[in-house]
């Protein structure tokens, strides 16, 4: 009786397995399709644009150039509704939000449209005080405040956010090489921070 309900047991689940994998295979035996693609790139000369008309003048265009590529860098790193970090004992699983890239895309994309609408020219090729002015009415449209850069509504406020929370922003802000956020040895630990270059 033993060996013939083990027997049952051992063809049920063969025969199971076999259905899986028959009902999940592709039909004609290539990879299935994946519906996960990565979003294109956010469009670099408008996002600079925007950079020279959001980020501090001190920076130059040196510096402008550096902050804009580090969000690029994050940007095509970030991956949405993924597991957050939680507190020990928090049964509470939260989870980051939707993929913002599409809509920041679609902000870049709007306000080169708008620009060459109205003034007949693109967004690079506009005074930065006006770029200023095209930039505040889209942001107030958002009404999104300076917080997480994956959680803004704008793509001026969430390139704002990732840069005011960089090394970069904190050295320019005390004029010291601070480092922030860098690992450093011990050795001159107790030392006053250099000047910033």
């Amino acid at each position: 009786m033993a060996e013939s309900r083990r027997g049952f047991l051992k063809q049920s689940v063969a025969t199971v397995a076999a259905a899986s994998v028959a009902a999940c295979a592709p039909e004609d035996g290539r990879n299935p399709p994946t519906t996960d693609t990565p979003p294109a790139p956010l469009p670099s000369t408008t996002l600079r644009a925007v950079a020279q008309a959001i980020l501090p003048a001190e920076l130059g265009d040196d510096g402008q150039q550096r902050a804009v590529a580090a969000f690029e860098r994050w940007s095509d790193g970030l991956e949405p509704v993924v597991e957050l970090a939680h507190p020990y004992l928090v049964p509470e699983t939260r989870y980051s939000g939707p993929d913002p890239r599409p809509g920041w895309t679609a902000q870049l994309q709007g306000l080169e449209k708008e620009s060459r609408s109205r003034f007949g020219r693109g967004l690079p090729d506009l005074e930065i005080p006006t770029r200023r002015t095209l930039l505040t009415r889209a942001v107030e449209q958002t009404g999104s405040g300076l917080g997480a850069p994956a959680n803004a509504n704008h793509v001026a406020i969430a390139l704002m956010a990732h840069f005011f929370a960089s090394p970069l922003a904190t050295d320019l802000c005390y004029r010291r090489t601070i480092a922030k956020q860098q690992c450093r040895g011990l050795d001159g630990a107790t030392a006053e921070p250099g000047a910033a270059p």
